[in-house]
């Protein structure tokens, strides 16, 4: 649609300023905090499985044996793996494959980075392609409104640091809708071919977002006066090209269809029943007043569903067009119990054309700039200071890497840990050759897929120091393993030989210790050290309960830093050498002389805590 005559707000041009430095602070907020976690493997769920299958693919595998996600996204991030291990080559970070595979089994943080980065491309792309979406709909304005929107929204934001798929996903979607609207406008049946291929490949990285393909197949029938043949033909080559483009993306699914099938089919199964047994109400009903209020805040929310009902009124087929995409992906996305905020993030850059739209419309007329400005910044200053509080936590040491350094330290290599709680919320350490040996024989036994593990015992004859052996209290999974030892209690631990005891405390499910167990510690064992990310009497931290990503989505001054309290136990009858000294707050509160300096955190003893 043509800008509006009288009185244009920027000139030819005049924009592009604008926009470079919208996708400036873009940028900014999306690579702040990049590195969090690190070395800790989990402090991102999902970030090991996208990492580890595309390291498979890389190793000369191209099928993933793995189909809960499709494969397009990770055989991009196979190719630059690839691409990391020739410039690692050639700039002498590693002699050989044998070298690569080593930093690859003992610290992968680097792949974990290059995954992320390519998350993080994706993202500002993103907002580069919302501005051109906003000035298809409407004018320049409305897309570098938009484009702001989507620069600082919270929940688009805070998921483009992830190695996941959704925000790689959603940028496919958005060129889709680029190609789609041109079409509309313009009528070339290439801009319809192309919008389907992008539909397919968006399709191809994360399944969901095939349900706006739709919007492909419905297009040749709203493109001006056309026979019904026409539209049919349309229709049915916009559909083989997005199933085509599917295919390209994940080949095995035909390849190896009962994998595929079996993976899909669990799935769907697992978004009809929930995650983790939690039940948090009907989802359209948790996403309207949780996920969108907290990924765009309420004022940007607001703003964005009245846009939504301008392009329906004011924006002809192309408006209808998009704004019903938008309410059949959430009434999808609101059937079943799965409720991840993330299930949402492909919405966020439509509503932000939404809410260009509606900002625009109010400010049909003036001939200044600030009052656009002005309104903007009101509209979007809870999501942008919510994506900076996020940034600025997740630029913090989480506290899982800061016990697992004070283990380090303090604990002597070969001691018997016992870590309480899921794989979550646990610091990592090293594991013995011998722990390594059972857990292979234990995948093995199981029929699960064992290379990472062979190629580990294969490659070092022990890891690097200081390594431990491990037992981890947590509820039993599918299949036995021996280091899991599910309800045990104080006894049982002392039985196993374990001297130290690692628990983990947080409003989400994923942390909790045995209240049985629980007092036992309290008073039978010698509390050492206490790592605690949240602050007395400051403002109750709000959590994604469904999702283990340990830092809230509002609250974030109730917290210091991500990760669960963690509380580090010594058993009484542990052999020989003494406990290392407890810290203890002087009289004003700060630590005493004796006090490991290297961990800014807050130490406590057994009866010092904290109720979260």
């Amino acid at each position: 649609m043509s800008p509006v005559s009288t009185g244009r707000v920027l000139t030819r041009y005049g924009h592009l300023p604008w926009l470079g430095a919208i996708l400036l602070v873009g940028l900014a907020l999306r690579i702040w905090g990049l590195g969090f976690g690190l070395p800790n493997l989990q402090c991102r769920p999902d970030e090991s499985t996208v990492v580890n299958v595309a390291l498979g693919i890389a190793a000369g595998d191209p099928n993933p044996h793995f189909f809960n996600y499709p494969t397009f996204h990770l055989y991009l991030l196979a190719f630059l793996d690839g691409l990391w291990y020739l410039a690692g080559r050639a700039l002498g970070l590693f002699a050989g494959l044998a070298d690569f595979e080593r930093l690859v089994l003992t610290d992968p943080s680097s792949l974990y980075l290059l995954a992320r980065s390519l998350t993080v491309a994706f993202g500002i792309a993103s907002v580069g392609l919302v501005y051109l979406v906003g000035r298809r709909l409407d004018d320049e304005l409305s897309g570098l409104l938009a484009a702001g929107f989507l620069a600082v929204a919270f929940l688009h934001v805070r998921d483009s640091h992830f190695a996941t798929v959704d925000v790689p996903a959603t940028f496919h979607l958005l060129v889709a809708w680029g190609l789609l609207l041109r079409y509309l406008d313009q009528g070339k049946r290439g801009a319809l071919a192309g919008a389907a291929a992008f539909f397919g490949l968006a399709a191809s990285t994360k399944y969901n977002l095939g349900l706006f393909a739709g919007a492909a197949l419905v297009a040749p029938w709203i493109v001006g006066p056309r026979s019904v043949r026409r539209s049919f033909v349309g229709s049915s080559v916009a559909l083989v090209v997005a199933g085509v483009a599917f295919v390209v993306g994940t080949p095995f699914a035909l390849l190896d269809p009962s994998t595929f099938l079996r993976d899909l089919a669990f799935e769907q199964a697992h978004f009809a029943r929930g995650h983790a047994g939690l039940d948090l109400g009907p989802g359209w009903l948790r996403h309207l007043t949780f996920t969108l209020p907290h990924g765009l805040g309420w004022p940007l929310l607001a703003v964005a569903l009245i846009g939504w009902a301008l392009l329906i009124r004011r924006r002809g087929r192309s408006g209808l067009l998009l704004a019903g995409s938008v309410l059949v992906y959430y009434g999808v996305a609101g059937s079943g119990r799965g409720v991840f905020m993330r299930y949402l993030v492909p919405l966020v850059p439509l509503l932000c054309v939404c809410a260009g739209v509606a900002v625009r419309a109010a400010l049909a007329g003036s001939r200044r700039r600030w009052p656009a400005v002005v309104l903007a910044v009101v509209v979007a200053l809870p999501s942008a200071t919510a994506s900076w509080s996020c940034d600025r936590l997740l630029g913090e040491t989480d506290t899982r890497v800061e016990a697992a350094r004070w283990l380090e330290a303090n604990v002597p290599a070969g001691a018997v840990i016992a870590l309480v709680g899921s794989d979550y919320g646990q610091p990592q350490v090293r594991r013995t050759r011998e722990w390594l040996k059972q857990e292979y024989a234990d995948q093995q036994a199981a029929g699960l897929p064992t290379r990472r593990l062979a190629r580990q015992l294969a490659l070092d004859r022990s890891p690097p120091p200081p390594a431990y052996e491990v037992v981890e209290v947590k509820p039993a999974g599918p299949f036995r393993r021996a280091a899991v030892r599910p309800g045990c209690d104080l006894p049982c631990l002392s039985a196993a030989g374990v001297e130290w005891v690692v628990t983990q405390e947080h409003p989400l499910p994923y942390s909790r210790v045995e209240p049985g167990l629980a007092l036992q510690l309290e008073r039978q064992a010698v509390a050492v050290r206490v790592f605690d990310p949240f602050v007395a009497g400051a403002e109750t931290p709000v959590y994604d309960q469904v999702d283990a990503f340990y830092l809230p989505v509002t609250g974030f001054s109730g917290v210091t830093r991500p990760g669960p309290r963690l509380r580090i136990f010594r058993l009484p009858d542990a052999a020989a050498s003494e406990a290392p000294i407890l810290d203890r707050p002087t009289a004003n509160g700060e630590l005493s002389s004796g006090s490991d300096t290297r961990d800014s955190t807050r130490t406590a003893t057994a009866t010092d805590s904290t109720d979260i």
